[in-house]
C-alpha cells in the first residue's frame, strides 16, 4: 500500500495544483476527482489516435479566448511526442488561433474546422475518417438543459458555435474513450457533475452542460487542466513534454497578437480567464518542478 501510494504522489500533486481555483469559480476544489485524472490520464498515454476539441467564443470579440487553443496545442505536441496521431477540431472563431499556435509548435495535426451550421453526418464522418481511440475536449462549449450554449454570464452565444456537443455521444456509442477539461460548468463533458454542480455556479440551471465525459478534469483554468495532462504523460513517459517558462511567454504573445483575448476581460492580454501572467507561470513552474523532481531532471 504505501509503494501504491508513493507512486501515485507526483499524480496528486498535479491534480492538488491544476484544480487550485485562483478566479473563484466554486467548482474546481469542490467539485473535482483525482480517480478521473488518474485513470483518464492513463487511458490516453496508452491511445494512439486522438481528436481534440477546442474554442470557446467571445461573441463582442468575434474570436475565441486564450483559454482552451493554448492548452489545446501544448497536449497536441505532447501527444504527438509520444508517437501519437491528433485531429484538432473547432469553428470559424478559433481556427486562426490554433492554426497560428500550430505552426509555432510543429504540430504536424490536422485543424479541421466545422461550419456554424455543422450536421451530425458530417460529424459522424470526421470519427469514421480518423477513427480514434481517444477524444478529448478542452474549454470547449456544451450545451446546456435547454439545448442552447451559454457563456458563464448567462449570454446565449449558440449562434457563435459550431454545434460539436454530439461528438462526445457519438464517440462513447462507439466506444471512443471521452476525457474533458472545463473550469466553469458550461463547457462539454462537465455534465458529468451537473446536479452537484449547479449549486455552486451563477446560472448554473442554465448554463451548465448535459453532456458528460468519461473521465473529468475540472481546472481552476482549462489550459492548465492540459498543462496537467502534459505533466502526468511525461511522468509515465519519463520524458519531460511540458513547455519551460519562456515558451509559455512566447506563446502567450503570439495567442494575443493572433487575436486571441482573456476570456473574463475580452481584452487581447497577457492574461487567461482574468488570472494574471504571474499566477499562470507559478502553476506552469511548480508542474515542472513536480516533472523534474520525478525524472531527476537538473534545475
Amino acid at each position: 500500500m504505501a509503494a501504491m501510494v508513493l507512486k501515485e504522489k507526483p499524480f496528486r500533486e498535479i491534480e492538488a495544483l491544476i484544480t487550485r481555483d485562483e478566479g473563484k469559480r466554486g467548482i474546481s476544489d469542490r467539485l473535482n476527482s483525482y480517480e478521473d485524472y488518474y485513470q483518464g490520464l492513463k487511458s490516453l498515454y496508452n491511445g494512439k489516435k486522438v481528436v481534440l476539441l477546442t474554442g470557446f467564443t467571445i461573441p463582442q470579440c468575434q474570436i475565441g479566448e486564450s483559454d482552451g487553443p493554448l492548452g489545446t496545442i501544448i497536449l497536441a505536441k505532447a501527444l504527438e511526442d509520444l508517437g501519437k496521431e491528433v485531429l484538432i477540431v473547432t469553428d470559424r472563431y478559433s481556427e486562426i488561433l490554433l492554426k497560428g499556435l500550430k505552426r509555432i509548435k510543429d504540430v504536424h495535426g490536422d485543424v479541421y474546422t466545422v461550419p456554424l451550421n455543422v450536421n451530425q453526418k458530417e460529424l459522424q464522418k470526421i470519427l469514421e475518417d480518423f477513427k480514434p481511440s481517444h477524444l478529448v475536449a478542452i474549454e470547449r462549449p456544451g450545451r446546456g438543459a435547454n439545448g442552447r450554449y451559454h457563456s458563464m454570464r448567462g449570454e446565449d452565444i449558440t449562434d457563435y458555435v459550431g454545434d460539436l456537443d454530439p461528438l462526445m455521444d457519438m464517440a462513447k456509442k462507439q466506444k471512443i474513450t471521452t476525457l474533458a477539461v472545463g473550469d466553469g460548468g458550461n463547457e462539454m463533458g462537465m455534465g458529468k457533475v451537473r446536479e452537484a454542480g449547479i449549486p455552486y455556479v451563477a446560472n448554473g440551471e442554465k448554463i451548465f452542460a448535459t453532456s458528460s465525459a468519461d473521465y473529468l478534469i475540472i481546472a481552476g483554468v482549462s489550459n492548465w487542466g492540459a498543462y496537467g495532462i502534459v505533466a502526468g504523460l511525461s511522468i509515465l513517459s519519463a520524458l519531460d513534454l511540458l513547455q519551460g517558462e519562456k515558451e509559455e511567454v512566447r506563446l502567450l504573445r503570439a495567442l494575443s497578437d493572433l487575436g486571441g483575448v482573456d476570456g473574463c476581460s475580452k481584452v487581447r492580454a497577457m492574461t487567461v480567464d482574468g488570472i494574471s501572467l504571474g499566477i499562470n507561470l507559478n502553476i506552469l513552474m511548480a508542474l515542472k518542478n513536480i516533472i523534474r523532481k520525478n525524472l531527476s531532471i537538473p534545475g
